[in-house]
């Protein structure tokens, strides 16, 4: 019974002190690393296998995306101002590249300074890219 008493004893002496207020603490910058690499692009490929498009996108939403007004209809969250899915992944950079592994990436031109990208398809002859 001793033993049992001085046991519950010495648990809620123990756990008086881990309620110390430490403040928000950050992780080591190798962790902080991990997290904010960049992500592998997305690839889509035409049907003769020569070109590849290379679909790059941020890791998280930011702030501002998230925050954006949404309409909960028939089970579907639908943003209001550009009425599409508001969980809609998009893309902020594309790039194409011949299938040769030796070949660089060129960029797109023309896009605006910060794109959303979404619904890319390949034009029926392979030849063209569309995009919303």
């Amino acid at each position: 019974m001793r033993t049992i008493f001085l046991g519950l004893a010495l648990c809620l002496f123990s756990t008086a002190y881990a309620q110390v207020n430490v403040g928000y603490q950050t992780p080591p910058e190798e962790i902080l690393e991990l997290v904010d690499a960049p992500l592998a692009p997305y690839v889509s490929i035409d049907e003769a296998g020569e070109n590849m498009l290379l679909l790059y996108r941020d890791a998280y939403k930011s702030i501002a995306e998230l925050s954006e007004p949404e309409l909960r209809l028939g089970g579907l969250r639908i943003n209001p101002k550009t009425n599409i899915g508001s969980r809609t992944t998009f893309y902020n950079n594309l790039k194409l590249k011949k299938a040769d592994l030796k070949a660089e990436p060129q960029s797109i031109t023309g896009l605006p300074t910060t794109p959303r990208i979404s619904n890319i398809l390949w034009s029926p002859k392979q030849s063209k890219i569309a995009f919303t």
